[in-house]
């Protein structure tokens, strides 16, 4: 049976912060941040800077927004380490690497495990810059889809009982008519539940309703 994610109180009036998106520098060479420095600051970007992986993970990454630029080979924790720690923790910013020595085995590893680009020092600054820049965006764009997630969420949230009884016929396709036998109400009942779950859902038609219970199915593993 279908059911609503548990995004926790059903109804918070209290509007979410916004959280500024930056560029963090992660870089155990103090050479290689002063570069990295000047060159976000040439464009006037926010950024944070961290000589080790282990200090920037120390931060509530929740409250996190923007891009991350790496060294791969740092002491104590890697960057190849920390963008699995970033995954394991479903931190989903972009990830930039930067490394003296890209063997290919690091490389692959990167882009495979989702990094945006791999560059090797000495490195173009305007190419770089221009992922930065890429980075920045999708992050931005990632941003904006959680926090629709969480909206829609909180929205389920506010459906009774009997309206997610509901809610799982329509997605299943079923007619109101049929919804109505099935729960041992009349057609009317059937359709004003319908009508509520679809103004606390803020859904205009029913393909829009299909395509936000959709975000809330449980994955059926294969």
């Amino acid at each position: 049976m279908w059911r609503a994610r548990n995004y926790g109180k059903s109804m918070n009036t209290k509007q979410p912060t916004q959280i500024e998106p930056k560029v963090y520098l992660i870089d155990d060479d103090p050479v290689i941040s002063f570069l990295l420095v000047d060159l976000v600051e040439s464009v006037g970007l926010p950024y944070a800077v961290f000589n080790d992986a282990a200090s920037f993970l120390q931060q509530d990454l929740s409250e996190l927004s923007g891009c991350i630029v790496t060294d791969v080979r740092m002491p104590g924790t890697s960057g190849l380490e920390l963008q699995d720690e970033l995954r394991f923790q479903g931190i989903d910013l972009p990830i930039i690497f930067i490394s003296s020595y890209p063997e290919v085995p690091l490389v692959v590893r990167a882009m495979r495990g989702g990094a945006l680009d791999f560059f090797q020092k000495p490195f173009s600054t305007q190419q770089l810059l221009d992922r930065i820049q890429d980075g920045l965006r999708i992050g931005k764009a990632r941003a904006d889809i959680q926090a629709n997630s969480r909206d829609v969420g909180e929205r389920m949230a506010t459906l009774t009982p009997r309206e997610k009884v509901v809610l799982e016929g329509v997605f299943e396709g079923k007619l109101t008519k049929v919804i109505a036998h099935e729960l041992g109400i009349s057609q009317r009942t059937a359709e004003t539940y319908r009508h509520l779950i679809m103004q606390k859902l803020q859904a205009g038609s029913i393909a829009e309703l299909v395509r936000l219970t959709m975000e809330f199915m449980p994955r059926k593993s294969s």
